[in-house]
């Protein structure tokens, strides 16, 4: 399946790995984790351990953190290179396996 924002091409394997560990935070914890990617998307290393801190749930490890992080930096970082509109966004996402609860209702991305 080819997607808008990955500019037509498929999404990686790793990143929809990535969608059910992303899949059990909160709205609010994944547009909290999304403005801090936002914040930092320039800088070469970000800092894991602030994102901890965010998410803050013990049933999240170290490992689980660095990867829903790296694949939504990933989409986050596609979506700006494409310029793709959000309702595009948020339809593709659905087709990905995110519940349409945790963007559309909250506006997470």
């Amino acid at each position: 399946m080819r997607f808008r924002f990955r500019g037509g091409e498929d999404c990686p394997d790793w990143v929809l790995a990535e969608i059910s560990t992303i899949s059990k935070l909160s709205a609010t914890k994944i547009k909290l984790v999304c403005l801090q990617i936002l914040n930092h998307i320039e800088e070469e290393e970000l800092k894991y351990e602030v994102f901890m801190k965010l998410i803050d749930d013990d049933t999240f490890t170290q490992s689980d953190v660095k990867g829903l992080v790296a694949a939504l930096t990933f989409i986050l970082r596609s979506s700006l290179r494409t310029d793709v509109e959000s309702t595009s966004l948020d339809s593709e996402l659905q087709q990905l396996g995110f519940p349409k609860s945790l963007f559309s209702a909250s506006g997470a991305l």
